[in-house]
């Protein structure tokens, strides 16, 4: 069944004012004031039997393994959202409502996001930007639509590909609507959406939901012992390094015991910076984070304006992990058994880690590539 690459006529949008056709001239620039809120009410959550603290969660969003509330359509589909990473694109919009964030390296050593958007439908995201070949493996994990600005040919031939298979729904800045360009930013950074724009686009594809979404292994709650699943023998490690280009995108966590989360900075202009969320004002903090480490190599047929090769990387087998929770950092594997499975992480005795519910911030970086802690 194709559906993934259907030209949409313009739909009737929340942001409508704001919207073009790409075969009208591409997104309109507008005046633009960002709402400071999502769309999503947040519910009460269902109150649920005592369970064992140790076991993984089943009554919970599988991205993040936030408790569901009552009446939550947990089988909406994922939009998977590349989001720019520039110095100059930062700060995010929404990027504190993702359900979770893969941070991958991608040519000239910088780096991009992918933000999975689930449980919340933020008003603002961006700025968005292009697809990259990992995308390929991450959007079918989440069973997910990949909202993206555009690609190399190459890149799109295999996109489309996929897309017209039916592994995955592509949404396009090219042909899609619901993009629109803000006034506060430069280009090509100041492209952006909103959920509710995609999710438009995904009605009229008949496709808004996903009822197979992998649930990832978190544990029940939050108020757990650092210990627990997993993380025995775990070194203590409040402050992580991840060695990514120094000038633009060396990104560094604090751990703060009070809130069980990891603050999250990054460099620019050789100089660490506290990242915050626009959209919202909350600074950015993970409550897991999680390092992954593979074979990268670059694609001689993608080439980009500075004569960067980009790159593609091995996302299923095994290879070495690192998980920091609660304070601790526990070295393992990870393992996946192809792109429909989601990651799963074990420590050297063989026992399944399991994350803490909320926002975790995925590293996929090289195998050479070494995370300082301490």
């Amino acid at each position: 069944m194709h559906v993934a690459r259907s030209y949409l006529r313009a739909p009737t949008l929340l942001l409508a004012t704001a919207l073009s056709a790409a075969a009208c001239g591409g997104p309109k620039t507008i005046e633009f004031a960002p709402s400071p809120a999502s769309s999503a009410t947040p519910a009460t959550a269902t109150p649920r039997a005592t369970l064992d603290p140790a076991a993984a969660c089943e009554e919970c969003w599988p991205l993040s393994g936030l408790p569901t509330a009552a009446g939550a359509a947990t089988n909406r589909k994922p939009l998977l959202i590349k989001i720019d990473n520039a110095p100059a694109a930062r700060p995010h919009y929404a990027i504190t409502q993702a359900d979770m964030v893969f941070e991958i390296i991608v040519e000239g050593g910088v780096t991009r996001l992918a933000a999975v958007f689930q449980a919340q439908d933020p008003a603002t995201i961006g700025g968005v930007r292009s697809a990259r070949l990992v995308d390929r493996s991450l959007t079918p994990m989440v069973r997910g639509a990949l909202v993206y600005s555009g690609t190399s040919a190459y890149a799109w031939s295999l996109i489309s590909k996929d897309a017209d298979q039916g592994k995955y729904v592509e949404l396009s800045a090219d042909h899609a609507q619901g993009y629109f360009r803000v006034n506060f930013r430069a280009a090509p950074y100041n492209l952006f959406t909103s959920a509710a724009n995609q999710r438009q686009n995904l009605k009229q594809l008949g496709a808004e939901t996903a009822n197979d979404i992998p649930k990832w292994g978190f544990l029940v709650s939050a108020d757990h012992p650092a210990t627990l699943a997993g993380m025995t023998g775990g070194v203590p490690a409040t402050e992580i390094t991840i060695p990514y280009r120094a000038d633009t995108s060396a990104v560094s966590y604090q751990y703060d015991a009070a809130t069980k989360t990891y603050a999250r900075f990054q460099n620019a202009a050789g100089r660490a910076v506290r990242d915050v969320d626009a959209l919202t004002n909350r600074p950015v903090a993970a409550t897991d984070v999680v390092i992954i480490q593979t074979e990268i190599w670059d694609v001689p047929d993608i080439v980009d304006a500075a004569g960067s090769l980009s790159n593609d990387m091995r996302m299923t087998g095994t290879g070495p992990a690192t998980v920091f929770r609660d304070g601790l950092r526990q070295d393992g594997i990870w393992s996946r058994k192809d792109d429909n499975a989601p990651f799963t992480f074990k420590n050297a005795a063989g026992e399944q880690i399991l994350l803490s519910p909320g926002q975790p911030w995925i590293h996929v970086i090289p195998n050479e590539m070494k995370v300082t802690s301490q």
